[in-house]
């Protein structure tokens, strides 16, 4: 039985950032390409993806602060620049993705793109977020272009989409683009947003957030919606079995084992099935007040 779902799924984020973080979000792992122009950078749980171009390099999601220095050696490893690294992206403003994009931009002289709803919570280092408190903030950084739903980044002849699924943070973004495989065959890409329902968050009469389970349902609709022959999370433990993934990978296996056109369906499944529980029991618990 496959428990990389509801691992991902319950993970209960009743931590300080820089103190007790899971160890798997701060724990090194060898960097490896994923196909076409996409590798993994991150680290053993934390997901970061550095897609190179001839005019240099677009990076989605940075990870917790303390990440930077390990993401930056694992660009260096590959033999790509941080200094080349052109964007800073991410799919959703909370710290142990964003954390670290302060840093990157001093370092790589990047400009960050962020959904017009999140970048708020950006600059405001998570000041702002409708769920988590000071024990989450992070150092802010500025917001260089604020995205729509369609809006497109462009760099080398590469092309990722904005596809706005809320819910996970107000503007959480899922990203897609398209890669060649080894046969030259078009493969489309989805960089997922989260749709996960963290601890705690109301997802009944909301008032920092009255739409939520609106946008919940909006985000799944459009992520069931997407083709997809490469599901690439923002956390690695919502890959199922990425240890061997990520060594297969490495040693140039075939077929290539991130290209499965059934992943993202499988977790959207398991997905929307817990929010579906969290929310009836959420609204049976209102009814009765």
């Amino acid at each position: 039985m496959n428990l990389w779902v509801p691992m991902a799924l319950t993970l209960s984020l009743a931590l300080q950032p820089g103190k007790n973080f899971p160890a798997n979000w701060t724990t090194p792992i060898e960097p490896f390409k994923i196909v076409g122009n996409i590798y993994y950078v991150g680290t053993e749980d934390l997901a970061s993806y550095l897609i190179t171009t001839p005019a240099g390099s677009v990076l989605i999601e940075t990870g917790v602060e303390p990440n930077v220095d390990l993401v930056a050696r694992n660009i260096a490893s590959l033999g790509f620049k941080v200094t080349d690294v052109k964007y800073l992206l991410t799919t959703q403003a909370h710290f142990d993705h964003v954390g670290g994009h302060a840093r990157l931009k001093q370092s790589s002289g990047a400009q960050v793109i962020v959904s017009e709803a999140d970048a708020p919570v950006v600059e405001g280092g998570g000041r702002g977020d409708y769920h988590f408190g000071p024990d989450f903030y992070f150092t802010p950084v500025h917001v260089d272009r604020r995205i729509q739903d369609g809006d497109m980044v462009r760099l080398g002849g590469t092309v990722l989409t904005a596809h706005l699924t809320p819910g996970h943070t107000k503007g959480c973004t899922t990203w897609t683009m398209e890669v060649k495989d080894a046969n030259g065959t078009t493969l489309h890409v989805v960089f997922a947003g989260s749709t996960t329902v963290n601890e705690g968050v109301q997802l009944v009469n909301n008032g920092k957030y009255p739409q939520i389970a609106d946008d919940y349902r909006h985000a799944f609709a459009v992520l069931n919606q997407l083709p997809c022959d490469v599901f690439l999370p923002a956390h690695a433990s919502q890959f199922a079995d990425f240890p061997a993934k990520a060594e297969g990978a490495r040693r140039g296996a075939r077929p290539n084992p991130f290209i499965d056109p059934g992943a993202l369906q499988s977790f959207l499944r398991y997905s929307q099935q817990a929010f579906d529980t969290k929310l009836a029991a959420q609204q049976k618990s209102s009814s009765r007040r």
